[in-house]
């Protein structure tokens, strides 16, 4: 089964992102009214989240991130 990702569901254990390049482009995205409020617009679309609710997850996941970065 496909997903918009381009990959099968049975892969998605084996998928992994590059946190850098993840938080540079998360970064950018908020940085920018538009294209953050184009970002909210499109989480609470797909999936029903509240407006507050998609943010806490973009800034929970910019967290999570330099976290990661940190690490590496």
């Amino acid at each position: 089964m496909e997903n918009d990702f381009g990959f099968g569901l049975e892969d998605r254990e084996n998928f992994r992102i590059n946190p850098d390049v993840w938080l540079h482009t998360l970064l950018a995205i908020v940085g920018d009214k538009e294209k953050k409020a184009e970002a909210v617009r499109q989480i609470v679309q797909n999936t029903g989240f509240t407006p507050e609710q998609a943010q806490l997850i973009i800034s929970t996941t910019i967290g999570i991130l330099i976290n990661q970065t940190r690490a590496n």
